[in-house]
C-alpha cells in the first residue's frame, strides 16, 4: 500500500473515532447499509433534506455502460461491495470536507462521494486500488461520466477530485495526474462549426455573444418562465408557493436556497432625513426604502460553522417595491395557518397539539387532520370540483375553514349524508396494520375498545396518545420539521418562515385534489428540491414548463435556477451599476467574485468604454472599437505599441490620429482577435493565424478554444500518420516540419492568457512583398 495512502485514511478515520462515528458498519450483499452515516446530523444540519452515507455499492449507471461496452471483459456485471481501499477513501474524505473544510452535506454528496463511487466502480471491477490510479484510467472514466450525465457536470466533478483529492495528498504513485487531463475540461458549445466555415454576417454577430452564455438562462426558457409565472394561474398549493418564489428569484437574483427560506417577518424599511429632520423626498431624494431581509449562503469565515446561516438586508428597487410587497404579503396569508400549526408543535411537543394526549378524538374529525383530504363527507362530484376550482382561485384558506363547517353542519343535525368512502379504507388499513408494535384500537368516546362487528363511525374515536406513538414509530418521513435553524447569531423557529409546505399531502400530490391546510398536522420547511424540480433540472419530477407550458417544445424546457443570478448581475454589470454595489446587493466578500459572474459580450464591455466625442466621431465605428480595446487592455500587437509609444511620446491625440490610419478594423478570426488592417487586400495567410502571426491576439473564448483544439487533435493525428511512413519518403521532412511548427503554435496558442499577444516576435503576415531566394 501505498504511504500517503495510508497515512490518509488513518488520520480521518482517528478523527471520526474521536467524534464517536462508526467507522466499520456491516453492509449488505450489494454494499447497502442499513445505518451508516446521517451526513446532515453531524453538522446539526437544516433537515429536509437528509443527506446519507450508506451505499458502498457500485454506481448502478455506471455499471451499466461497463455492461454495455463490455468494458470489463468479462461476465455481465451486478452491484456489489466496492473495493475496502475505495470504501476507505469514500469515508475518509467525507471526514475531511465534513470537518475540516466545512463543506456542506449536499456539497459532500453531490462533489465528493458521487464521483468517487463512479471512480471506485470502474476500478474495483478492474481490480485498480486507488493509489494505482493513472491518467488513462481518469479519462476513461471522465468518458463514461460523461454519457451517465450529458451535461458535463459529473465529468468536471470526476476531474476535479483528482486534483483536489489524489493530487493534492499524493495518494497515487503518479501523482501528479491533473495536469495531463485539463484538455478534457472543455465546454462544449452548442455551435460545434468552426468559425472559418461561417458567414461574415454570423462572424461580426459574434462580437455580441457573451462570455460563458451557457451560465446563462436560455432565451426561450426564461420567456417563457415569466411567462408562466406572471400570468398563468397555479393548479396547486405547491405550485402557488413556487410561482411565488420564482417571482422573487427573478426580482432579487437570491440563491435559491435563501429564497426558500425567507422568513415571514421579512419586510425592512429605512427612512432618510436631512440634518434638520426633514424628509428627503421633499429634496428631491428618496424618504424611504424598502428592504428584503433574508438568510444569506456561503457567508462563512475558515472557523465558523457550514451550515449557519447570516442574516441580511438587500435593498428593493423602486420598480419592483410594489410587485415583491404583493406576493409576498399574498403568500404570508396563504400560508398562515401551517405557520400557526407548526408553532404549536413546536411548544407543545406533541403532533396534535389541539388535543390532550388521553383524549379520544372521533375518526370524523381526525381524518382531515391525517391525511389533508378536507372531503371527510361524500359530496357530489360536481359539487366538489366547483370548490376546488374555485379555492384554486385564491388558495384563501377562510374557504377550507367554510367548507369544513359546511360538512359538520350538515353531520350535527343528521341530515342524509354519507362518508366519504376513502375515509373508511383508511382508517380500516391504519387499525388492521400488523407491523405496527404499538397497534391502534377502535374506541368509545369514552376510552373503551369498540367491540362492535359493525361500525357506526359516528361513535368511532382513536386515542391521541396511541395514534401519535403510531405516527412517530411508521410514518417518520410525515413528522413535521421542528428543529431550529442554526444562524451565526442564534437560532430561527421553522415557524418563523414564509414558505412552509403540508409534507406528503397525497389528496393532492397523487390525486390532483386539494389539502386542507389548515387542518393538516404534518407541515415541513422546504428545501431546494421545490424549485430545481419545478425547472426541470430534475427528470424525477413534472416541472412547470411541461405542465403549463403552450406548445410540446415548451414543455421540454430546462432552465437552471442559479441562471437567474447570473443574468441579473450580467444585466446590473451592463447597466452600468457599480460593482461595489453589485457586490453588496448579492451579499459577496470582494468585488472579484462578483466578476465571476460577468457575462457581458464584448460588444457590450466596448459600449461601457467612452471616448471623448469629437474622437469617436473622427475615428470612425472600426478604430474606435479599437481604441475601445486598446484602453480596455483586450488588445496588443505591434500596432497597440506603437500607438501606446506615440501616446507617450506625442500625446494622445497623435496617438488617435495614428490609429485612424492603421487600424481601420477590428477582426474577430477563428483562433482569437486581430486588429491589422486590411483595407487594400485580404489575409494573405487566409486567416492562418496559428502559423505564427504577429497579430493575433489570444481571447480564449469557447468556441474558438474548441476549434484550437480540433486542429491540435488532427495535427496530432497528421505527425503520427507522418512518422509511421519511411524516412526516404518524398516530402517527408517538410510534412512533419510543417506540421510540427503549428503544433508547437497552436499548444503556445492556448496557454497564451486572453488579450495578449500569442507571438510578439512572430512573422508580419500583412506583409506579401518579401524578397525570396530562387534556389
Amino acid at each position: 500500500m501505498h504511504q500517503p495512502f495510508r497515512e490518509y485514511v488513518q488520520n480521518w478515520k482517528e478523527i471520526a473515532l474521536n467524534k464517536e462515528i462508526n467507522w466499520d458498519f456491516k453492509l449488505d450483499g450489494e454494499g447497502v447499509s442499513d445505518t451508516g452515516w446521517n451526513l446532515t446530523s453531524f453538522v446539526n444540519g437544516i433537515a429536509p433534506p437528509v443527506h446519507y452515507l450508506k451505499d458502498f455499492g457500485g454506481d448502478a449507471k455506471c455499471i451499466a455502460i461497463m455492461n454495455k461496452e463490455e468494458i470489463s471483459g468479462q461476465a455481465i456485471l451486478t452491484k456489489k461491495p466496492l473495493d475496502m481501499h475505495w470504501q476507505e477513501l469514500i469515508k475518509a474524505s467525507t471526514i475531511e470536507h465534513l470537518f475540516y473544510k466545512r463543506s456542506s452535506a449536499l456539497h459532500i454528496v453531490n462533489g465528493i462521494i458521487r464521483p468517487l463511487k463512479v471512480l471506485a466502480t470502474y476500478c474495483t471491477f478492474l481490480s485498480v486500488k486507488p493509489w494505482e490510479l493513472t491518467p488513462e484510467i481518469i479519462d476513461k472514466v471522465a468518458d463514461i461520466a460523461l454519457k451517465i450525465q450529458p451535461s458535463a457536470q459529473l465529468k468536471d466533478v470526476i476531474i476535479g477530485i483528482t486534483k483536489n483529492i489524489f493530487d493534492t495528498n499524493h495518494l497515487t504513485i503518479n501523482c501528479p495526474i491533473f495536469p495531463h487531463l485539463i484538455s478534457k475540461r472543455i465546454n462544449n458549445g452548442r455551435d460545434r462549426r468552426s468559425k472559418i466555415v461561417k458567414s461574415k454576417t454570423e462572424l461580426l454577430a459574434d462580437l455580441s455573444q457573451r462570455k460563458n452564455q451557457t451560465k446563462l438562462p436560455e432565451k426561450r426558457a426564461f420567456w417563457e418562465l415569466l411567462r408562466i409565472i406572471f400570468t398563468e394561474k397555479p393548479a396547486s398549493y405547491k405550485d402557488a408557493l413556487r410561482f411565488a418564489a420564482l417571482k422573487v428569484m427573478v426580482i432579487t437574483g437570491l440563491r435559491v436556497g435563501e429564497v426558500v427560506r425567507l422568513p415571514a417577518d421579512w419586510k425592512r424599511t429605512r427612512e432618510y432625513y436631512d440634518p434638520h429632520g426633514k424628509p428627503a423626498g421633499e429634496l428631491g431624494g428618496y424618504s424611504s426604502s424598502l428592504l428584503l431581509r433574508h438568510f444569506a449562503e456561503k457567508q462563512q469565515s475558515e472557523m465558523s460553522d457550514s451550515v449557519a446561516l447570516s442574516e441580511n438586508t438587500q435593498y428593493v428597487p423602486e420598480m419592483f417595491q410594489e410587485i415583491l410587497t404583493e406576493v409576498l404579503e399574498e403568500m404570508l396569508k396563504i400560508t398562515q395557518p401551517l405557520r400557526n400549526t407548526l408553532k404549536l408543535q413546536c411548544e407543545s411537543g406533541t403532533l396534535f397539539p389541539w388535543y390532550h394526549q388521553s383524549q379520544n378524538i372521533p375518526v370524523t374529525e381526525l381524518y382531515t387532520r391525517l391525511t389533508g383530504n378536507p372531503f371527510w363527507l361524500k359530496i357530489d362530484e360536481s359539487e366538489s370540483n366547483q370548490f376546488i376550482n374555485h379555492y384554486r382561485k385564491t388558495f384563501n384558506p377562510a374557504e377550507l375553514v367554510e367548507l369544513n363547517k359546511h360538512q359538520k353542519l350538515i353531520y350535527d343535525i343528521g341530515a342524509s349524508y354519507t362518508l366519504n368512502m376513502a375515509m373508511y379504507m383508511f382508517f380500516n388499513r391504519l387499525v388492521k396494520d400488523k407491523k405496527n408494535k404499538n397497534p391502534i384500537h377502535f374506541r368509545h368516546a369514552n376510552g373503551a375498545i369498540y367491540n362492535k362487528k359493525r361500525f357506526k363511525w359516528s361513535e368511532v374515536c382513536l386515542n391521541i396518545g396511541e395514534l401519535e406513538s403510531y405516527q412517530i414509530e411508521n410514518l417518520p418521513t410525515k413528522i413535521s420539521d421542528t428543529k431550529p435553524i442554526k444562524l451565526t447569531d442564534g437560532e430561527l423557529q421553522p415557524w418563523e418562515l414564509l414558505f412552509l409546505l403540508p409534507k406528503r399531502a397525497l389528496s393532492e400530490e397523487r390525486n390532483s385534489g386539494i389539502v386542507d391546510i389548515s387542518r393538516y398536522y404534518s407541515v415541513g420547511i422546504p428545501d431546494t428540491t421545490l424549485m430545481t424540480s419545478a425547472l426541470g433540472e430534475s427528470e424525477h419530477f413534472e416541472s412547470i414548463f411541461s405542465r403549463y407550458g403552450e406548445t410540446a417544445e415548451d414543455q421540454s424546457l430546462i432552465l437552471t435556477s442559479h441562471s437567474l443570478r447570473h443574468l441579473q448581475n450580467t444585466e446590473l454589470f451592463r447597466l452600468g451599476v457599480a460593482d461595489t454595489i453589485i457586490t453588496k446587493r448579492f451579499n459577496r466578500k470582494s468585488v472579484t467574485q462578483s466578476y465571476v459572474y460577468d457575462h457581458r459580450s464584448l460588444s457590450e464591455l466596448l459600449e461601457s468604454v467612452e471616448l471623448p466625442i469629437e474622437v469617436e466621431a473622427m475615428l470612425g465605428v472600426k478604430s474606435s472599437t479599437v481604441a475601445k480595446m486598446i484602453k480596455m487592455g483586450k488588445a496588443s500587437g505591434p500596432i497597440v505599441e506603437e500607438f501606446k509609444r506615440i501616446e507617450k511620446e506625442q500625446g494622445e491625440q497623435a496617438a488617435f490620429d495614428y490609429l485612424k490610419v492603421e487600424a481601420d478594423g477590428f477582426h474577430a478570426t477563428p483562433y482569437g482577435h486581430c486588429i491589422n488592417s486590411f483595407t487594400v487586400d485580404p489575409c494573405p495567410k487566409h486567416l492562418e493565424c496559428f502559423a505564427g502571426c504577429r497579430h493575433l491576439t489570444a481571447t480564449n473564448l469557447p468556441h474558438q478554444i474548441e476549434n484550437l483544439k480540433k486542429l491540435e487533435r488532427k495535427f496530432e493525428v497528421a505527425i503520427a500518420e507522418i512518422q509511421s511512413r519511411p524516412a526516404t519518403t518524398i516530402g517527408h521532412e517538410n510534412q512533419f516540419t510543417h506540421a510540427t511548427v503549428r503544433l508547437e503554435s497552436i499548444r503556445k496558442l492556448l496557454q497564451t492568457p486572453n488579450g495578449q499577444t500569442v507571438f510578439p516576435n512572430g512573422e508580419d503576415f500583412s506583409v506579401v512583398n518579401k524578397p525570396r531566394s530562387i534556389i
